[in-house]
């Protein structure tokens, strides 16, 4: 476990980004896996199904993953505040919720999943490619959102060690899975479904095995099982805060699928890749600002609130210079990347791809400023502001979907994120920076909201 409200900033950012920033490539590497399997022995329009289904899927998970990640900076809050009573109270509430929230979403996502993909244009030639393939990942989600809890609890606590471990390990066997099902079972996409969902229980095992045989502090009993209404509403309205966050993109998302779809298998599949190479590179950014979340929840429960603006700015400088490498790989390696992760060798896709790549990446450097900012007013319990700021994306690819794509074709899509990027950012440094609130939390250091 690890304390972050004492010791070098600077350096704890780095120590504890390093193991989420390799667990988040572990994550992606189960889907970058999928893509490269998939493309290599189905080809390309199994490749599109994956595309097209990524972004319901990551709507529907997507909201269950907030919700912990909600969890988790309440945690952390007790755990930098050294009450470990309400601590353990606060995580087991955390289960009784998730549990409760997973049985809900998988009954409901269910039934969504055929008038999603319908409402999204998806072309007939891969429709029920998606809809099984998603089905799979629906109906084993309480593995994704086991683990996502249990990973949350250990990153509350400091520890982003174990977690990757356990990850890495998962990973490891859905390579073999993917192979296994896709190539020798010819199962098709579902093939791929199944190993990832079967890594996932693998890696909840490995978290419950530790937790309960090296985190004393985490054993629960019975009395921390028994539900507190206050404490549940400050859970859910936190986790709920952040699952809406994540739901406001991932419906952009699927708003932004929908109109690609119209534009053909062979721009959803260079898209696919694009977007499959994008998030590999986002991934220390969103770390960063997981990060940020941690170290700013359990400085503000211990009251070291001057040390939370220091944290910040450091984070972003580390966002800034991995933003400077990815810009650089972008414009000198472009075509190899692509075909590194997909195996596709059609010359449109792969500069489809290549565009939107070269396009999006320099505006890292205010994607790094966002998620950092965002994420460090959740640690504060500032729920409004992150949420408008996310409802401002959503609106701006609305109107990307309904009029620029229309008008200016796949180059409408390309210019959708950066944009609202950069609105988002202003929005959250104003209120960041000038709100006398978050001057007086982070100056007087009395804890107060």
């Amino acid at each position: 476990m690890k304390d972050l409200t004492k010791g070098s900033i600077i350096k704890l950012l780095i120590t504890f980004s390093i193991p989420l920033l390799m667990g988040n490539i572990f994550q992606q590497l189960y889907n970058v896996v999928d893509t490269k399997v998939v493309g290599e022995i189905l080809g390309e329009d199994a490749l599109g199904a994956l595309g097209a289904s990524s972004p319901v899927y990551s709507l529907i998970v997507g909201a269950l993953l907030g919700l912990g990640n909600g969890f988790g900076i309440v945690i952390a809050k007790f755990y930098g505040a050294k009450d470990m009573k309400r601590m353990r109270q606060a995580v087991a509430n955390s289960v009784i919720l998730s549990v409760v929230t997973t049985l809900l979403f998988t009954v409901i996502s269910l039934y969504l999943i055929r008038p999603l993909l319908l409402l999204l244009h998806t072309p007939a030639l891969i429709m029920e490619r998606c809809v099984g393939y998603i089905r799979v990942i629906i109906l084993f989600m309480v593995f994704t959102t086991a683990y996502n809890l249990c990973a949350s609890v250990l990153r509350a606590l400091g520890d982003t060690v174990r977690p990757l471990i356990f990850l890495g390990i998962a990973t490891v066997i859905n390579i073999g899975l993917d192979i296994l099902f896709v190539g020798v079972f010819h199962a098709d996409v579902q093939g791929a479904a199944y190993a990832t969902v079967i890594s996932q229980a693998i890696s909840v095992g490995c978290c419950i095995w530790y937790i309960v045989k090296k985190c004393p502090e985490l054993h629960l009993s019975g009395e921390d099982f028994k539900p507190d209404l206050a404490l549940m509403g400050d859970l859910m309205s936190q986790g709920i805060a952040m699952a809406f966050m994540l739901c406001f993109v991932s419906i952009g998302t699927l708003i932004l699928q929908g109109a690609i779809n119209q534009f053909g298998t062979a721009i959803i599949t260079a898209h696919t890749i694009a977007r499959k190479l994008s998030e590999i590179f986002m991934m220390p950014f969103s770390t960063l600002g997981m990060a940020a979340a941690t170290f700013t929840g359990q400085n503000y429960g211990a009251g070291k609130n001057e040390r939370i603006r220091t944290g910040i700015w450091n984070a972003i400088v580390l966002s800034w210079i991995w933003s400077g490498v990815v810009v650089a790989a972008v414009y000198t390696l472009a075509p190899f990347l692509i075909h590194m992760v997909s195996g596709a060798t059609t010359r449109d896709i792969i500069d489809t791809a290549a565009w939107y790549l070269k396009f999006d990446t320099p505006f890292y450097f205010v994607l790094g400023i966002l998620l950092i900012l965002r994420n460090s007013m959740q640690g504060l319990g500032r729920k409004i502001v992150p949420l408008f700021a996310s409802g401002i994306e959503l609106l701006g690819k609305l109107i990307v979907a309904w009029v620029l794509a229309e008008r200016m074709g796949y180059f409408g899509i390309i210019i959708s994120e950066p944009a609202t990027w950069v609105l988002c950012a202003i929005l959250l440094g104003i209120a960041f920076f000038s709100d006398a609130r978050i001057r007086k939390t982070t100056r007087a250091g009395n804890g107060s909201s």
